[in-house]
């Protein structure tokens, strides 16, 4: 009896479940997928792709010094490769073996969770799933993107596999990536709070371990980040003024619509930037296309409102770039984003917020995977040993002539299939049913994170085709259960 027991118990273990015969397809799917995008990626694109941010992130690893521009999560991940390779294409290789290892865990722990009701649709959107272009072309370029996705992708299979199994395991590469996470993008700080909040439907003594954890990670960033600062730029503070730039910026969208005199301002602070934005007033009104498009030039062109108000604050004070970039941000840029969005919040969804909020549809901004940009910063050619003279250039561009806007693109019919799924899903709801309650409550932890990462991510920043990377797994997931849910219905009802 206690024999057959232990091997009932090993036939629903999550490990047995991937050395079954049913996920043999599976893994050769993801396997595949990621060898072909790394092979016709390899070909097209021989070294990786770069912007400006490459040789920041390059230029940290190599002085290893905290860059207040962002956290040092993606420098650590490049010094860590640089132990054991100094090819620049070691960072493509190894992005690609991340990438194939996330996708696969959160394919398969959606699988183990849901089981498919029919194998031809399951292997269908896992492979439009896993052969992501988007996901393949950031793999091969010196950007925290794709590393950032990874996390993510660990992150909601891990959490996910918390309602299914008491996994200390599964805690454990929750916290982890939940930390990495965090030290490469600012922007992964919605997730403690959404976790947390998550965490209260799970079982057992695991909730409470969870939050605990979720708050001592979060802890641990804030010191790390905190210390970093004071150690390398001197301000005692969490704020790097990053937050204080992007919001002066998204703000800046509304100028050319409102009729704001510098008299109406107390604040001289204020008034003085605002007087910066009225000069150009047109000028922003160009960039953004009268209100249509959003931008995030006007924290990064010098002859632009925000670079021209901080070289005249230079200027005044006498203070270098770094600390005169940091309090601006951290102070001024912040009150005066924050004044103008308070305001003048109908102008600000109106000019800002839904213009990029519609890039969840179509994204008008491709940025480095629009246009291919080869090895271009002194930093890099020398940290991974380029010899001068090496011919950097694309070998084919299929990226700027066709994938990008296909990528692009392809949103729409995405978000077609998730609304004619919603309906059959409201309309059959009498006959569709959860197979457990775990599996209702992942579904709606799905959707959560889906609709956390959406809204943060529209209101930080001018919304870039690679920001978007983390939400294949959401759209994936969504899709495939509430469409699996439809087709276990009539396989039930044998229609």
């Amino acid at each position: 009896m206690l024999g057959m027991d232990k091997k009932k118990a090993d036939a629903g273990s999550f490990s047995f479940f991937l050395k079954g015969r049913d996920q043999r397809l599976d893994w050769i799917v993801l396997a595949v997928s990621c060898l072909l995008g790394y092979i016709i990626l390899r070909v097209c694109y021989p070294y990786p792709a770069t912007i400006s941010d490459s040789g920041t992130y390059v230029n940290t690893a190599m002085t290893d010094i905290f860059s207040f521009y962002r956290p040092f999560g993606y420098s650590a991940f490049l010094q860590f490769i640089h132990v054991f390779s100094s090819s620049v294409h070691a960072i493509f290789i190894v992005q690609m073996i991340l990438y194939f290892l996330a996708s696969s865990a959160f394919a398969f722990v959606i699988k183990y969770i849901y089981p498919p009701a029919n194998k031809i649709f399951w292997y269908i959107l896992l492979l439009f799933f896993v052969f992501s272009p988007i996901a393949f072309y950031m793999a091969n370029a010196i950007m925290s993107d794709l590393l950032f996705a990874v996390m993510v992708y660990f992150m909601l299979a891990s959490f996910m596999y918390l309602f299914r199994k008491t996994s200390w395991f599964a805690l454990g590469v929750f916290l982890l990536s939940l930390y990495f996470a965090l030290h490469i993008r600012y922007s992964a700080m919605i997730f403690p709070v959404l976790f947390i909040v998550c965490f209260f439907m799970v079982k057992g003594k695991l909730s409470w371990v969870g939050i605990a954890g979720t708050v001592v990670v979060s802890l641990l960033f804030y010191n790390q980040v905190k210390t970093d600062m004071r150690k390398t730029t001197g301000f005692d503070q969490f704020s790097t003024g990053f937050d204080g730039w992007q919001l002066a910026n998204n703000a800046l969208h509304i100028i050319p619509h409102i009729d704001l005199q510098l008299d109406k301002i107390s604040n001289p602070e204020i008034r003085s930037v605002h007087s910066f934005a009225l000069a150009q007033k047109d000028r922003i009104a160009e960039i953004t296309h009268n209100g249509a498009v959003p931008s995030a030039s006007f924290m990064w062109i010098n002859d632009q409102p925000l670079k021209q108000y901080l070289f005249a604050y230079m200027q005044h004070t006498g203070e270098p770039y770094a600390s005169s970039w940091i309090k601006l941000g951290s102070g001024t840029y912040k009150l005066y984003g924050q004044y103008l969005m308070k305001k003048y919040p109908v102008e600000f969804m109106r000019y800002y917020y839904l213009p990029n909020a519609k890039s969840i549809f179509y994204v008008n901004s491709k940025e480095i995977i629009g246009k291919y940009t080869p090895i271009n910063v002194k930093d890099i050619s020398e940290w991974y040993r380029i010899p001068e003279g090496t011919d950097m250039n694309a070998k084919y561009t299929p990226y700027e002539s066709f994938v990008a806007e296909a990528s692009a693109a392809s949103y729409i019919p995405i978000w077609i299939i998730i609304a004619i799924g919603s309906v059959l899903s409201v309309v059959m709801r009498k006959k569709l049913s959860w197979q457990n309650k775990e599996g209702q409550r992942v579904f709606w932890v799905i959707i959560a994170a889906g609709v956390f990462y959406y809204t943060a991510t529209v209101f930080a920043s001018p919304v870039s085709l690679r920001f978007w990377i983390p939400m294949n797994a959401v759209l994936f997931a969504v899709i495939y259960i509430l469409f699996n849910r439809v087709l276990e219905s009539r396989k039930k009802t044998g229609a």
